[in-house]
């Protein structure tokens, strides 16, 4: 028997061949969660809740940045889009986003902006621009970000060509000290641990949002204590975010924000003491090599 062209085995290798290469990208979904905020305040509320400025972002603009509690400690990282004046929308950790849409509950109570959780996924896939604009269509929204890596948020079965494995994405992402929230980290580090304040994901002339005047402070008057490191062990481990670093003599020196196995070392992006060139760092009894990048 003869389907199309080709023998009964050749035609079911070619549809196994589809249905794996399919079930094999929409495995790789990155575990995020698009938030949509809706309404003709919806710039208003980020622009009170969080470290960006919202209110002066054009359309198209990709924004990233943090929410903080009342003591400037950040409860959710984010990368946002303007998609227009009247709807943004947010990518962030799953379990981070939870608890945020808790958070601003009694924020949006009394305003004019729905907040909802979207069904779209998101992926991570060789970039074909380099353009800092969001890329928007009715099918997707791409957003470039570094070493010509991208991120598509898109819809199930509308996965993108060349998509990157979780992990391929995640060791990018610490390389260029790309500091994210899980469920084990809320609440744990001020934005200047993580160098937000360095990347750009903190405006210091927005003026005021939750948090805001603790890490002004500490950003105008003060110095930070701890800073953003990539750390490499020379075995594989698993490193759950939060397990201490500590120094030669077992006194904690900082913590792994977020770790993952790449060739036969594991990686950690931590936020550490800054001179933890001087301290021997060591994460679960191995030791700990400090790159030589120390700003990210």
């Amino acid at each position: 028997m003869v389907y199309h062209g080709g023998t009964l085995l050749e035609t079911r290798a070619l549809f196994e061949g589809a249905i794996s290469t399919k079930v094999s990208k929409m495995s790789q979904k990155l575990s995020d969660t698009i938030l949509e905020f809706h309404g003709s305040d919806a710039r208003a509320v980020l622009q009170g809740q969080t470290t960006r400025n919202f209110a002066e972002a054009a359309k198209g603009s990709v924004l990233e940045g943090a929410f903080c509690d009342l003591k400037g400690r950040v409860i959710a990282d984010f990368c946002a889009v303007i998609v227009d004046d009247e709807r943004i929308l947010m990518r962030t950790n799953t379990d981070v986003a939870v608890s945020l849409k808790s958070h601003l509950q009694k924020y949006l109570m009394f305003s004019k902006t729905r907040l909802e959780t979207s069904d779209m996924c998101v992926w991570a896939c060789k970039a074909t621009t380099s353009n800092a604009m969001s890329v928007v269509t009715d099918a997707a929204i791409t957003v470039n970000r570094h070493d010509n890596v991208a991120e598509v948020w898109g819809y199930e079965g509308g996965a993108p060509e060349n998509v990157l494995s979780s992990d391929a994405y995640r060791i990018s992402r610490l390389e260029h000290g790309d500091a994210r929230l899980t469920s084990e980290t809320i609440g744990k580090y001020l934005p200047q641990d993580l160098n937000y304040d360095i990347n750009g994901r903190v405006d210091f002339n927005k003026g005021c949002y939750t948090g805001q005047e603790i890490i002004a402070r500490l950003h105008f008057r003060g110095e930070p204590k701890r800073r953003l490191r990539l750390l490499s062990i020379a075995i594989h481990l698993d490193i759950a975010p939060g397990e201490r670093v500590v120094n030669a003599q077992g006194k904690s020196i900082g913590s792994v924000i977020e770790s993952v196995a790449s060739d036969n070392t594991t990686l950690c992006l931590c936020e550490v003491v800054v001179d933890v060139d001087n301290q021997a760092p060591q994460i679960q009894g191995q030791i700990a090599t400090a790159t030589a990048r120390q700003q990210f």
